[in-house]
């Protein structure tokens, strides 16, 4: 059979082989057990009356100031032990996550003020590497933009100043953002803290600060001043970039047929162009051979179908 018949009476597949390293975006962890706690120390310590928990509160040594916890206080029982269990797993999950969306020059990072990585104080979706220390100086403000998963990953402790604020913009969300610091965190006075903190190391609250989402240091200590913690539930499941399933784009006269996922996946063509992502380093266009074959013949122009 003549090769302008194959294409005439077959249904054409494309196959194509993923040779490109995908880049992968952050995800975020489950928490298990731990999801629930607004606080979960081994040690918790509330300095004054007015600190407000919207969430449950674990410790093993319990704070002589009493709080207004509308969740339920695990003083070491076996859901504080699971949760500080769960919390490790989910550090390491956080922490083994590569490559690095962007990785600071090695130091200490004003995450207000670096441009470094892009626009000062603006942060999208992805992963971030500091060999230091991290902090939000000045009273600035940082905003995180864009719906994903954001990791702050840092080698020192996470510092806030008074009145500096975590702001959340096109669809970002505070359970799906992460701090990973390896050194104490302190939170300043009159301060907007989002995400979840993850330090064993402990975390400082300062006076008046309101936070949504979660500080958890098992094994660490945490300490509260008429602040209020709001914590929220995970966030529904999101897809991975990385995986490599195949979604056609393509203009709306056009239908395909996709099948399969990453390499060896098929799309039928039929007739038109497509791009396909979903692999980053992959662009299939799938024009139709047939037109192709007349445009060599010359009996179509260049842009003609």
């Amino acid at each position: 059979m003549s090769f302008l018949k194959k294409i005439r009476f077959l249904s054409i597949l494309i196959t194509f082989f993923v040779i490109t390293s995908p880049t992968y975006a952050a995800t975020s962890p489950g928490l298990g057990q731990a999801d629930t706690f607004s606080i979960l120390s081994s040690s918790y310590v509330n300095t004054a009356i007015g600190t407000t928990i919207n969430g449950d509160l674990g410790y093993v040594t319990g704070p002589a100031t009493a709080t207004t916890t509308n969740g339920t206080i695990h003083a070491a029982d076996g859901t504080y032990t699971q949760a500080g269990l769960d919390q490790g797993t989910a550090l390491a999950a956080l922490n083994s996550q590569l490559p690095c969306t962007f990785s600071f020059a090695p130091g200490p990072i004003n995450l207000a003020t670096d441009t470094t990585h892009g626009s000062a104080g603006l942060y999208t979706p992805g992963i971030y590497c500091i060999t230091g220390a991290a902090s939000i100086g000045g009273g600035g403000t940082i905003t995180l933009t864009g719906s994903g998963t954001y990791i702050f990953r840092m080698d020192g402790a996470l510092t806030t100043s008074a009145n500096s604020v975590v702001a959340l913009a096109g669809g970002a969300s505070a359970c799906n953002i992460w701090w990973t610091p390896t050194a104490a965190t302190t939170l300043g006075a009159n301060s907007t803290f989002m995400g979840t903190d993850i330090d064993p190391s402990g975390i400082t609250i300062g006076s008046t600060v309101t936070w949504t989402g979660r500080a958890l240091a098992f094994g660490g200590t945490v300490s509260t001043t008429t602040d209020t913690i709001n914590t929220i539930p995970a966030c529904a499941a999101t897809s991975n970039t990385a995986t490599g399933n195949p979604v056609v784009s393509s203009p709306a006269t056009t239908t395909a047929a996709a099948s399969g996922s990453g390499a060896g996946s098929t799309l039928a063509d039929t007739g038109q162009s497509f791009t396909l992502t979903g692999v980053v380093g992959v662009t299939l266009i799938a024009s139709s051979l047939y037109a192709l074959h007349l445009r060599k013949k010359g009996s179509i122009s260049p842009f003609g179908y």
